[in-house]
Order: structure tokens, then C-alpha cells, then sequence
């Protein structure tokens, strides 16, 4: 059988809990702090490892309608958004070519909202709306993914969670 990754780092996990933490020397609490930390690490890398590529998949979907949105709103401002939401219509499987394509539509989102903005037009706060709307979704997302971290305040959902919704 191969270990699944899951199963490697909590591998690596308990051996630092179990057998490095116990054999460190008490009056070193400097080192006690950091196999802390390395745990928590762990902690959190097992809680969210699973959920990489569908994080990566719900930004490329949420960026992309949001892009598809603000193009309706004034397609003649937006021509190279048409071009970019063509080249993405299909998500690629390969993680990094995602977060490649995110990042292009994350800037494209960007670019488009300033354009609507500062036309003055009816459609600038429609375009407000949309882009307000896609930041409370992504907030959700990151405040998910760092829950572990100490981070965010109050109850979190886990990122599993948060995705499926």
C-alpha cells in the first residue's frame, strides 16, 4: 500500500508529538514553542490539503461568472474579458495552470470593475454590487482555509464546508 499524503504527515505528526515533544529537555521552552508551532502546521496542512484543487476550482468559477457579469454589464468596455473568459471556459487539472488562470481572471475582474466605475454610468453600481458580492464569497474562503491558523475570530466552517455551499 501507498500512504496517501493525509496519512504521511499525520505519520510525521505523531512522531513529533509522540516521541520528539516528550524527549525535549523541559527548561527549553523556546523549543517546546516551535515543535508546538510545527504541529499546528501539520494541523492545519492535514485539515486543508484535500481541499486545494477544489478551492483553486470554486475561485476560477466564482472569478469567472463575476468577470461574465461585468462583460454583460458593457460589453464594448470589456472586449479583452470576452477573450480571457473564452480561454477559461474549461478549467485545467493541473493545479498551477488553475491558479494561473485565476490569477488572470482576478486582475480582469479588477480591471473591468475599475473601467465600470469610473465610467459614471447606471452600470457602476451594479458593478459595485457584483464586485462586493464576490469579495464576501471569497472572505468566506479565506477565512475557512486559515481557521486553523488562529486568524479569524469566532466559529469558522471548515473549508469542506464552505466549498460544498
Amino acid at each position: 500500500m501507498i500512504p496517501t499524503v493525509a496519512q504521511q504527515i499525520g505519520a510525521v505528526r505523531n512522531t513529533i508529538a509522540k516521541t520528539v515533544l516528550p524527549a525535549l529537555d523541559p527548561n527549553d521552552s523556546f523549543a517546546a514553542e516551535q515543535a508546538g508551532l510545527v504541529l499546528a502546521c501539520l494541523d492545519w496542512v492535514l485539515d486543508v490539503h484535500a481541499s486545494e484543487y477544489p478551492y483553486e476550482l470554486a475561485e476560477h468559477t466564482d472569478n469567472r461568472c463575476t468577470l461574465e457579469v461585468l462583460a454583460d454589464l458593457d460589453p464594448g468596455v470589456c472586449n479583452e474579458s470576452q477573450t480571457l473568459l473564452a480561454e477559461t471556459a474549461t478549467p485545467p487539472a493541473d493545479l498551477e495552470q488553475i491558479r494561473a488562470q485565476v490569477r488572470r481572471l482576478k486582475e480582469a475582474v479588477a480591471h473591468s470593475y475599475q473601467v465600470l466605475a469610473a465610467a459614471g454610468s447606471p452600470d457602476a453600481a451594479a458593478a459595485r454590487r457584483t464586485v462586493t458580492d464576490a469579495a464576501a464569497r471569497q472572505v468566506a474562503r479565506e477565512l475557512s482555509w486559515c481557521r486553523m491558523t488562529g486568524f479569524p475570530r469566532g466559529e469558522v466552517p471548515n473549508i469542506t464546508e464552505i466549498l460544498a455551499s
